[in-house]
């Protein structure tokens, strides 16, 4: 079984001018994108971040955290994010269970940061406004670097993820690069996704559904066009402008969007496959979304 660093080599090789990522203004290829992950690779390096140390992010669906997540793949690291809306406490939690050597955030995020008895402690890496002893994140992709190469293996620690902690204290999932991969590839066969699909990437990436999201895209040359936090009127902008070709939801994010007034208004031909979890979907909304999108395949996952 490939790692995922070398896996996401295989995408630049095959697709590397095939559009790979889409968050605003930023439009990045393959080729693009690589020199970008290979430039944090080198950017990590000089943290001395090492292989099975634990990076905390407090990010939102960004171009920059789709990077780092991919970043950590090559170097071994293993990346941990956690939910944006995290508070100070909670992010305690989070640093002190993981082990963590650095937590990234943004501005969305530095209050719970600056809060963090835990953080105080830790190198600091931020998206936006750089804070007293914050290392700019841009600084550490703007660079050249020496084209990445994987360093870690298939049974290297890929993610953790934690759970929701809806009955005691979350608890960190490891998951190793084989594992995530496997995933990745069962989720492509399930959706039927073909090369160069290009899906609306708004589940978070500290859920497995935001990472399945990411990594199937690269697998199959795919676009993830980000969506930093659900927003009913610019989703269904991004469907329509970027010809989103499918969607991965829970059942209330299908809602909101078929039930915007601005639906009628939106040209979604483009989506010809709908994939949900997360929550059972009624009858009534299954109906109803087969009625607006008609899609070739709909997947309950």
């Amino acid at each position: 079984m490939l790692d995922l660093g070398l896996s996401f080599l295989g995408s630049v090789a095959r697709d590397p001018n095939a559009l790979a990522i889409v968050d605003g203004d930023v439009r990045l290829t393959y080729a693009q994108w690589y020199r970008r992950v290979s430039a944090l690779v080198a950017g990590l390096d000089s943290l001395e971040l090492k292989a099975g140390d634990h990076i905390v992010t407090v990010l939102q669906n960004r171009w920059e955290a789709a990077t780092l997540h991919w970043a950590c793949q090559f170097t071994g690291v293993i990346i941990t994010p956690v939910n944006w809306r995290s508070t100070a406490s909670e992010l305690d939690f989070y640093l002190q269970d993981a082990e963590a050597k650095a937590v990234v955030y943004e501005e969305v995020s530095a209050a719970a940061v600056a809060g963090s008895a835990q953080a105080q402690s830790l190198p600091q890496i931020t998206l936006d406004a750089v804070s007293a002893g914050a290392i700019s994140f841009a600084k550490l992709t703007a660079g050249t670097a020496p084209s990445a190469q994987p360093r870690a293996d298939a049974e290297a620690w890929s993610v953790m993820l934690y759970t929701s902690g809806t009955t005691a204290r979350p608890k960190g999932v490891p998951r190793r690069q084989r594992a995530e991969r496997a995933a990745a590839l069962a989720h492509v066969a399930q959706n039927l996704y073909g090369r160069g699909e290009r899906t609306l990437g708004v589940m978070p990436l500290y859920h497995t559904m935001g990472v399945r999201s990411l990594l199937a895209m690269s697998l199959i040359g795919g676009a993830f066009i980000c969506l930093r936090r659900f927003d009913a009127v610019e989703a269904l902008c991004l469907i329509g402008a970027e010809r989103v070709t499918n969607l991965y939801l829970v059942p209330t994010l299908y809602h909101d969007l078929v039930h915007h007034p601005l639906f009628a208004q939106t040209d979604v031909s483009s989506v010809r496959k709908l994939g949900f979890a997360g929550a059972p979907m009624t009858d009534g909304l299954l109906q109803t979304l087969q009625a607006a999108f008609k899609p070739n395949l709909f997947v309950n996952h």
